[in-house]
């Protein structure tokens, strides 16, 4: 524009030379003298000082203005002014910060590409929040609006609000009409993400803990009950541990009473007799006319064998000699055969399924002693008139059954307890020696005793010679 000034002073010089020699010479005029108004000193201070206080309002001006802008440029958060369409006006050095470009390349671009250097999408929503912004402030809004929005690897907060300079009911082109603040929430987001996940992480630990805390009360108040409930049956095992102490002096008490009675009955009678009886036979001897000795001798030896099945018999009682040189089957059939005799009033039937060989040793005399037991209470408490004995073996397992049709073991219980605790001894025999003890109660209809043991199957084994 400077050269284009330059141009038409020459050209108008020109002009006018060329006029001056086209028009007809004239008479020399006369100079004209101009008077000069006289300028009053005082008034030239007065504007001499107006000029330098502008001068000095207008350099204020500018160092205010440079201030303000170095300041907004040391701002954390991007601020731009936006025109009515929403085209950048003005911009903080952040922009460059944030690396959205050069400030001088930002003016005059829209707010939204500014952001979204590369966004295609028609219905973006940070160019719908723009717009919609943009338009609520031309129609007077004066509120701010406000939306989140992810930019390459920033969580930014937009905000758009109206100048509060912006008086004018219809805004000019060139003026301002909002300003943009995006300030960077990503350290915020990034540390409630990482809140997040410690929360997720610290709940998933309270959790685990939790359960473990729990899971142990759970163990704890199991092993609590557990011991709780070995004392209960330590102090129960202990009573019976008493009670069977007790009964066990008893029952030798009664068993050397019995022996002792046995023996003083049947022994020590035939014995007291055949004293006598040879007493007499040896004064026969003497006295040959009183007598003949010979029936006395004879009635002396008649005395010696029933001694002698006495003691016989009470060996047997102790424990009978077939037991060790036969085994348990033939121990048992002997043994019902004699309680047969003993009680001819209960018809007693062995159904023996086995041979000796297939008791192991070290059950024969549990068996025979169950079957004493058993077969005894019968005789004592149940009040039958037929005893069955079944023993057998299937599939490793030995099976001893005792069936009666007396008055059923609860009705003879309480007399049975108060005479001991036959029930009691056979279960330990039975958990003693690895096996299982079962009875079965009907009342009126008799008594089913079971016991069971494993057994492994043997070939045979030598009776002792």
């Amino acid at each position: 524009m400077a050269t284009a000034k330059r141009g038409g002073k020459k050209g108008g010089a020109r002009g006018v030379a060329r006029r001056a020699k086209a028009a007809p010479r004239v008479a020399a005029r006369k100079p004209v003298v101009r008077k000069h108004p006289v300028v009053d000193p005082g008034n030239a201070r007065d504007f001499s000082a107006a000029l330098e206080e502008a001068r000095l309002r207008q350099v204020a001006i500018e160092r205010a203005k440079l201030e303000w802008e170095g300041t907004v440029d040391a701002l954390a958060v991007m601020v731009c002014l936006v025109g009515r369409e929403g085209q950048v006006m003005r911009a903080n050095r952040v922009v460059e910060d944030w690396g959205l470009g050069a400030v001088s390349h930002t003016i005059g671009q829209h707010a939204h590409a500014l952001l979204h250097r590369r966004c295609r999408r028609p219905n973006c929503p940070l160019k719908g929040f723009v717009t919609h912004a943009l338009h609520s402030i031309r129609n007077g809004a004066r509120t701010q609006f406000e939306v989140q929005e992810r930019i390459g690897r920033r969580y930014l907060q937009i905000t758009l609000r109206p100048l509060r300079t912006q008086i004018l009911e219809v805004v000019e082109a060139g003026v301002p009409l909002a300003v943009l603040v995006a300030t960077d929430l990503s350290a915020l987001h990034h540390a409630r993400e990482a809140l997040e996940r410690l929360n997720v992480s610290l709940e998933a630990r309270v959790r685990v803990r939790t359960q473990a805390l729990a899971d142990a009360n759970r163990d704890l108040r199991s092993e609590i009950a557990r011991r709780e409930q070995a004392e209960v049956n330590l102090r129960r095992s202990r009573n019976e541990l008493a009670a069977l102490s007790e009964q066990l002096i008893r029952a030798q008490e009664g068993e050397r009473k019995r022996i002792a009675v046995e023996l003083h009955d049947s022994v020590g009678q035939s014995l007291s007799a055949v004293k006598y009886t040879l007493e007499r036979g040896l004064e026969l001897f003497r006295q040959p006319q009183r007598g003949d000795p010979e029936p006395v001798l004879q009635l002396a030896v008649k005395r010696l064998q029933e001694s002698a099945e006495s003691i016989r018999a009470i060996s047997m009682n102790l424990r009978p000699k077939i037991l060790d040189d036969l085994g348990a089957a033939s121990a048992v059939q002997w043994f019902c055969r004699d309680f047969a005799e003993t009680y001819p009033h209960i018809r007693v039937t062995a159904d023996l399924e086995i041979s000796d060989r297939e008791v192991p040793p070290a059950l024969a005399t549990v068996v025979y002693r169950c079957v004493q037991e058993l077969l005894n209470n019968v005789a004592k408490h149940a009040g039958a008139k037929e005893v069955r004995v079944s023993l057998s073996s299937a599939e490793g397992t030995l099976h001893l059954q005792v069936r009666d049709d007396g008055i059923g073991v609860d009705k003879a219980s309480a007399d049975s307890r108060s005479r001991g605790s036959g029930l009691r001894n056979l279960r330990e025999r039975a958990q003693l020696s690895g096996g299982q003890f079962s009875i079965t109660r009907a009342p009126g209809r008799g008594t089913l005793a079971q016991f069971s043991w494993p057994v492994i199957p043997q070939a045979g084994r030598e009776r002792p010679g």
